[in-house]
């Protein structure tokens, strides 16, 4: 499931949340884990997620750790994307 963490889209449903992606390559942590009720608005920074409800209420979840994921590529002509049938 994609989520926006812009401050502005409402959560389509609750959510538990430990950890997510912040680009293609980079995750974040929460320690611990998050209920998101649905409905409410999340937004990111590098240190918390601020999580707004639909009154206006609003909280703080702290980013316990953020590290960036490698990913290995495949030996020179031994391409994964090869399709056998």
């Amino acid at each position: 499931m994609r989520l926006l963490f812009d401050g502005t889209t409402p959560l389509p449903r609750l959510l538990l949340l430990s950890t997510f992606l912040v680009s293609p390559d980079f995750e974040a942590v929460l320690n611990p884990p998050a209920f998101l009720p649905a409905g409410h608005r999340v937004t990111y920074h590098p240190t918390h997620l601020t999580v707004t409800s639909p009154t206006g209420t609003r909280h703080a979840v702290p980013i316990a750790d953020s590290y960036w994921l490698c990913r290995r590529r495949p030996p020179a002509g031994n391409s994964a994307a090869t399709d056998r049938r």
